[in-house]
Order: structure tokens, then C-alpha cells, then sequence
């Protein structure tokens, strides 16, 4: 589904305006959301506090569902996560707590690199208590598997090494790539070695954890979690984005989860790229980074460097 025009935006805020009270208050202060199809607007009550609307992309969302039910499991193991000021799953809006501007990734990127390294500890605190969730909350979302893995690796080699279609590979590198991307993804969805599956919020990264205005960092972007491997959101805060700054060896690391992670994100970028989002090429330089450095040169993927786009 494309995102509403002007016209249609401004229609689905004033129309949440009226069914949550708040006033109608000149242009609309859209905020940066990430990859999805949310829209996120910050608006003023009556009382000169901000709240932030969310607009889901259509009615009754199964992610609307999931991002209340995981929020509130979040919140009973003590988690911070947005307030749910209220919600209408009907017209596809909810009203939720504004947590402000500032999260981890700009506190990384700012702090001196000695800080650095205790801010990403502080990070990895959250995830005790996260894997301590009601695993029924957990469970709303299929958990990971080689054939989820897959797939997001399908969609990297659309659109990181074959533009689009633009540049189709030829049959044996087709092949070539189908064979690794299938055993990547077989060895990252296997959690067997590592103690099992645990809730895994899947998108750990430094922009997904807010700075609240008591001091603690609050979870957001969570609609998605589900069961995976325990590595798995450890390599997404310390090898994407600004957590990339903060120096890691990967060695005590799943090298297929932290390989299959950095090749998801490297397609979801290029993909922005294409859409004329520049925001994300300093992400996507990063992911290119982590591939070519995290890739043992005798290992079993090592081959996937081939495929790197220039």
C-alpha cells in the first residue's frame, strides 16, 4: 500500500483530532519514522503537551493489535515503552506518548569513545528483562526460521545486487548465491546450539531506544518481535547504524546471524536509496563495512563478498 497524498493525511489527522480532543493546530508535524508504512504526526493537547498520533495504513491492523498486546508484556517485565494514551483500531489510529527526539544512535554519535562502549552496555541491559516476556506475547509473531531468513535475503538480492531487475545475475550466479543465501539462513534460524529461541525484539538497534525525559531508554518499534536466536538483536545494536562506532569483535557472535542480519539490512537500504530516502546511505555504507569485515575469509560465506555491490 502507498502512502496518503497531502490531502488524504491531513484528512486522517483532523478526523483523529476530532474523535481523540485535541485541537487542530496549523501544518502537520510529521516525525521520521523509519522503514514501514506508519506515519507518525506530533500534535499539541489543550494543555500544551505534545502526544504523538500514529497512523497505521489501514483499519483493525494485526500490527496495531500486536503493538499494544507486546507493549504492555514489555511493560510488566518493567521495560519503559511509549504510553498508550489511547486507541482506535477502527479508524487505523492510536494516540501514544511522546518520548521527544532523542535517542540512542544521536547519544552515540556525540558521546566521546569511552562513553560509547557504556552507553551500548546500558542498551544490552534491556534484553534480560526483555527475554523474561510472556513468551504467549512473544509467540503473536511467527518466530524466525530458514524460510523467513530467506525470503529477506530474496528481497537484498533484489534490490542490493540486482537493482530492481535492472541487472538480473545470470543463471550461475543465480544459483551460486540462492545455494549460500539458503545455508545462511538455515544456520541463523538455528538457535539449537546457542540454548534455544528467545524473544528477540528484531529491529535492537540504536534508533529503536529513546532517551526519556527521567533518564531510562524506552523500547519503541516492538510490534514486530518474536522468538530468535539469542544473538540476534546483540549483532543488530553493535553492528548497524551507530552502534557501529563503538568497536566489537563479532567473535563471540553467531557469524551466520551476524552475517545474515547485516545482508537483510544491507537490501532494506539499498532499497530506501532507490526511493530517494539519502538518509539511509550512511547505513548502508555501514552494513557494507560490517559484511566485508565480519566475514571470515575461510569461512562458509565467505563466497557472498563476491556479490558485494561495488
Amino acid at each position: 500500500m502507498t502512502s496518503p497524498g497531502p490531502a488524504a493525511l491531513e484528512a486522517r489527522v483532523s478526523a483523529a483530532c476530532s474523535r481523540f480532543g485535541l485541537p487542530e493546530s496549523g501544518p502537520l508535524q510529521l516525525l521520521a519514522g523509519d522503514v514501514g508504512q506508519r506515519r507518525y504526526v506530533r500534535l499539541r493537547t489543550w494543555a500544551d503537551a505534545t502526544v504523538v498520533l500514529v497512523l497505521y495504513p489501514e483499519p483493525a491492523s494485526p500490527a496495531q493489535e500486536r503493538w499494544r498486546r507486546i507493549g504492555e508484556a514489555l511493560g510488566r517485565e518493567g521495560l519503559r515503552v511509549p504510553a498508550l494514551l489511547d486507541d482506535d483500531p477502527a479508524s487505523g489510529t492510536a494516540l501514544v506518548e511522546d518520548l521527544g527526539d532523542r535517542d540512542l544512535a544521536a547519544e552515540i554519535r556525540e558521546a566521546d569513545p569511552g562513553e560509547r562502549g557504556r552507553l551500548i552496555e546500558e542498551a544490552e541491559e534491556l534484553l534480560a528483562p526483555l527475554r523474561a516476556m510472556s513468551r504467549e506475547a512473544a509467540l503473536l509473531n511467527p518466530p524466525f526460521d530458514a524460510a523467513f531468513f530467506v525470503a529477506e535475503l530474496a528481497h537484498t538480492r533484489r534490490w542490493a545486487l540486482e537493482s530492481d531487475g535492472a541487472r538480473a545475475l545470470s543463471p550461475e550466479r543465480s544459483a551460486a548465491w540462492e545455494e549460500l543465501a539458503a545455508s545462511l539462513a538455515r544456520e541463523a534460524a538455528d538457535a539449537s546450539r546457542a540454548g534455544g529461541p528467545v524473544p528477540t525484539h528484531r529491529d535492537f538497534h540504536a534508533n529503536n531506544l529513546m532517551r526519556t525525559p527521567e533518564g531510562a531508554l524506552a523500547l519503541i518499534d516492538f510490534q514486530d518481535l518474536r522468538l530468535g536466536h539469542p544473538d540476534y538483536d546483540p549483532v543488530s545494536l553493535r553492528f548497524e547504524r551507530a552502534g557501529a562506532l563503538v568497536p566489537s569483535s563479532g567473535d563471540d557472535r553467531s557469524e551466520a546471524v551476524l552475517l545474515q542480519r547485516a545482508w537483510k539490512v544491507l537490501g532494506t537500504f539499498e532499497k530506501m536509496l532507490a526511493l530517494g530516502r539519502e538518509v539511509y546511505r550512511p547505513h548502508r555504507d555501514t552494513a557494507l563495512l560490517t559484511i566485508r569485515a565480519r566475514t571470515r575469509p575461510d569461512g562458509a560465506w565467505a563466497p557472498l563478498l563476491d556479490f558485494l555491490p561495488a
